[in-house]
């Protein structure tokens, strides 16, 4: 097999490429740097893209692995799947509310959040994802509260070993995740962000999630330095694959706000 490039966005259509065969009638579309559509489905290719260029496995093995874990997902998704077999599995996702046509939303299990966001609920298995649909909650009988305790709980065992990094600066202080998981956004969720935060940045903090991969908290003052973090927020936003938002969220004690409401 050819070397697979390592800018994302020629990986991404390389690979597609490379599994026309292997998927058959499947269709299969570009929707981002490491994202690929197929059959209507997101697949990200993060875990791919790591195991071939940090050298875990030989690409062709790599394919192969990650073609059987799709058709895995599959199986499972056409088989009225049992609550137990995938409550593991499930995530939330913070998407902007636009992210679904209206027509469509009613179809998935999701709820408002703040700053014109949704939380989702995905289903991942090996980085195939799929969403939870409302007609799977009626089947388990499971209520969207309680989807959303055990997605969260999930999230938090999900990397267990997922460092928070801080940085500290002339002018304040910044603390990120960066998994590249396509769930760093969706930390915002996490129960244990204050009391993890809190200390480092000054008691109640700020955090924006401008894209799926973008995490940063920082404290609520200097205003220069919230000033100068929000530009660059906004340019990011604007540049970068699968946006969110540009709006800040204050995180407290009591929990998640908005920052433009709550200021």
């Amino acid at each position: 097999m050819e070397r697979l490039p390592r800018e994302p966005e020629a990986f991404t259509e390389q690979v597609k490429r490379l599994l026309a065969e292997p998927l058959g009638n499947a269709s299969i579309s570009f929707s981002g740097p490491l994202e690929l559509n197929i059959d209507d489905r997101a697949v990200d290719l993060t875990d791919l893209y790591r195991a071939i260029h940090n050298g875990e496995q030989p690409p062709e093995q790599a394919i192969e692995h990650f073609v059987e874990a799709y058709q895995e997902a599959r199986r499972l998704e056409e088989t009225p799947l049992p609550f137990e077999m995938v409550r593991s599995r499930i995530l939330p996702r913070i998407q902007p509310s636009g992210f679904f046509k209206e027509s469509r939303a009613e179809f998935y299990a999701c709820q408002p959040f703040i700053n014109d966001t949704l939380i989702l609920y995905m289903i991942d298995v090996n980085g195939v994802v799929t969403p939870v649909t409302t007609e799977q909650l009626i089947r388990w009988g499971v209520g969207v509260e309680e989807l959303d305790e055990l997605a969260r709980r999930n999230l938090a065992a999900h990397e267990p070993d997922l460092e928070l990094k801080v940085f500290q600066g002339d002018e304040g202080t910044a603390a990120l995740f960066n998994a590249g998981d396509g769930y760093d956004a969706s930390r915002l969720l996490l129960n244990h962000l204050y009391p993890q935060l809190a200390p480092e940045l000054g008691g109640n903090f700020l955090v924006a999630i401008p894209t799926r991969d973008v995490f940063v908290a920082f404290p609520t003052e200097p205003d220069g330095f919230v000033g100068r973090l929000k530009q660059r927020i906004a340019a990011d936003y604007r540049k970068l694959p699968y946006p969110i938002t540009d709006d800040l969220f204050l995180v407290t004690l009591d929990g998640v706000a908005s920052w433009d409401t709550a200021a």
